[in-house]
């Protein structure tokens, strides 16, 4: 009885309540452990010419000089070299700023955008979660799924201060989640899909804004909205009255949250997309398979650094899902509408990427949309290896969830042990050669671990530092920043080493010894030199 009891109270469900519960409370805590990546000061700027743009008369007429003076040192949108980036998500952090008159300190405008990057982070594993529940009901899946979301390290440690691609991902999957709302048949079961028409167009056009490329959102939902009312003998001028609706409604949300539209809406959209389509100003080179490339990257460069980066287990249970799904349509067996949404998400953005030559660089953040249907895929392998062993004897069923047991639980005391650098994993087979073949931190997020290094092993009162390019020390305390100043290369106590630049060029600098290195399993993600007296 007792047994019968704790199997009812401890439900699958619950359990997931309590692991979102854990990783919102463990979130919040280590937020202040991450360091500031260069993109940050770039993207308030920008984030702050949209929202002054749209707030500048009540902000010009402030009491307050602090809020006054932010309007005279803010350009001017229409001007602004980035005003094509959408900031609406960012502008919330700027609210903040303004609520507190923009007299916070650098550390806490950056950990009020950190800690906001990481609640976007989360809602999208609460959708992804969702998802998996409509799918797969109360089984098992979805809570492995959840988990599969929350331990992907490399992930779980740009959450906290990715301010651009973190939120692009996570509102794929957010968007994705009242798309296929909307897209689900209507019977007696369930919601007319009409009541998720607003939520499908606003969610999308967030995306949208985030990054264009979320369009393709809007145009994968148009075509499976066309090909059903087709499949229902609608006609086709019936069929497309309700995507047409969705497109609609997206376009006015779109254009209410990018204030860069408001004076010519049609055509300042379709200007964004095309220069995000031939993209030109980034003209710098980036370490990939131990040669310096330009953003011109070749085919195999997204399936490579995915191949590298992603665990393995969701490696193979991706190709597992790819595989049943395949079988199933070969066999012209119904495929639920989930699986297909997924698996064409998936190639429809992956060919996008290497058809139309969309520029890359720094890794490939700017290809994590992908993770929304390679999470989904995975999950739906893990499924359909779970059922092709139910009908095995016992052990292989057990076997196989004590292996992807263990494999959560290795992934989690990888995080912990490579706390803060969780974004500098690489899985069993890429972490054997990515120091001499990738680069490492990009951003030089562990430059902040190094100051602090110096700053606790020096005793000087003011100790100066040098890097290759710019100096990020907004996120220390007050305390920590009176002892810091920035120095020419040759001339300051320290310098920074980053791994964006070849292998060979990292380690040999004259004049500089090396001190200390942020390390990730054995390979050195940044280093500190002092200067030889």
């Amino acid at each position: 009885m007792l047994k019968e009891s704790a199997v009812k109270f401890f439900t699958l469900k619950k359990a997931a309540v309590l692991l979102f519960a854990i990783y919102f409370v463990v979130g919040a805590l280590i937020v202040k452990d991450y360091g500031v990546s260069y993109d940050e000061e770039v993207e308030r700027k920008s984030s702050l010419s949209n929202y002054v743009y749209v707030m500048k008369e009540a902000m010009a007429s402030s009491e307050k000089e602090s809020v006054r003076r932010v309007v005279e040192q803010t350009p001017d949108l229409m001007s602004w070299r980035d005003r094509f980036y959408g900031t609406a998500l960012q502008c919330v952090t700027v609210a903040v700023e303004h609520l507190r008159n923009f007299e916070m300190t650098s550390r806490e405008i950056l950990l009020t955008r950190h800690f906001f990057t990481f609640l976007n982070y989360f809602v999208a594993g609460i959708c992804f979660y969702l998802i998996l529940r409509r799918r797969f009901g109360s089984t098992a899946i979805p809570f492995f799924g959840a988990l599969f979301f929350i331990l992907n390290p490399r992930l779980f440690g740009e959450s906290f201060y990715n301010i651009k691609d973190i939120p692009y991902y996570s509102w794929n999957f957010i968007a994705s989640y009242f798309i296929l709302r909307w897209l689900e048949p209507k019977d007696d079961n369930k919601k007319n899909s009409g009541t998720f028409l607003i939520p499908a167009a606003a969610s999308i056009a967030v995306a949208t804004n985030t990054r264009i490329l979320g369009i393709s959102l809007l145009l994968l939902a148009f075509l499976f909205s066309v090909v059903q009312g087709i499949k229902q003998k609608k006609g086709f001028s019936l069929a497309v009255r309700k995507p047409l609706l969705l497109v609609a409604a997206t376009f006015v949300f779109y254009v209410i949250i990018t204030p860069f539209t408001w004076d010519n809406p049609l055509k300042n959209t379709i200007d964004t997309f095309f220069h995000f389509m031939s993209f030109q100003p980034w003209t710098s080179k980036h370490f990939y398979l131990g040669q310096m490339i330009s953003s011109d990257v070749p085919w195999h460069y997204i399936p490579v650094w995915m191949g590298v980066t992603v665990p393995v287990l969701y490696i193979i249970m991706f190709f597992t899902g790819t595989a049943a799904t395949v079988k199933a349509a070969v066999k012209r067996s119904k495929l639920h509408l989930y699986d297909v949404y997924f698996i064409a998400l998936f190639f429809f953005t992956l060919f996008g990427y290497i058809l139309l030559n969309i520029k890359i660089y720094e890794g490939w953040r700017h290809a994590y949309c992908l993770l929304c249907p390679f999470l989904y895929i995975a999950a739906l392998g893990l499924d359909k290896t779970s059922e092709f062993l139910r009908e095995k004897r016992k052990v292989f069923k057990y076997g196989f969830t004590g292996i992807v047991a263990a494999c959560m639980v290795c992934l989690v005391v990888w995080i912990a042990a490579n706390h803060p650098f969780q974004f500098a994993y690489f899985n069993a087979v890429g972490s054997r050669f990515a120091e001499k073949n990738f680069t490492l931190d990009y951003w030089e997020v562990s430059n902040t671990v190094l100051i602090r290094y110096a700053l606790a092993n020096d005793d000087r009162d003011v100790l100066t530092f040098s890097q290759k390019h710019f100096p990020k020390d907004e996120i220390l305390t007050e305390e920590e920043k009176k002892r810091v100043a920035w120095a020419n290369y040759g001339e300051a106590d320290y310098y920074l080493q980053d791994t964006r630049m070849s292998y060979k060029d990292r380690s040999r600098h004259d004049g500089y010894e090396e001190v200390y290195a942020a390390t990730v399993d054995g390979m050195k993600i940044s280093t500190l030199f002092k200067k030889i007296e």
